[in-house]
């Protein structure tokens, strides 16, 4: 039987897949769009992911507080969030989805 005390973990099971759908929307066109030309590494690549990052957290946040979005912008933690995504997501491309598209010119 399900404890009762597992339910705190729904919000965050809910806030993970809104968030996995808003990468998938948003970051996979740019990883298409960038992967034309593949460099591993790059910090142009970086800011690119950077800059999509942010963009999903804002519209995540404004979605969810639209009487205040400007408010968003003084809160450090999406700030951290984006970047630390935005990091996450730039060598997850550069060290595995590269390997594979140099591979295929091959």
């Amino acid at each position: 039987m399900i404890d009762l005390g597992y339910f705190h973990y729904i919000p965050l099971v809910a806030v993970t897949i809104i968030l996995i759908v808003c990468y998938a929307i948003f970051a996979i066109p740019v990883q298409v769009f960038l992967n034309r030309n593949p460099k591993k590494f790059n910090f142009k690549y970086l800011f690119i992911y950077s800059f999509v990052s942010f963009l999903v957290w804002y519209i995540f946040a404004i979605t969810n507080n639209a009487d205040d979005v400007f408010s968003v912008f003084g809160n450090a933690t999406i700030y951290f969030y984006s970047i630390t995504f935005a990091a996450i997501f730039w060598f997850w491309d550069s060290v595995f989805l590269q390997i594979k598209s140099n591979k295929e010119k091959v």
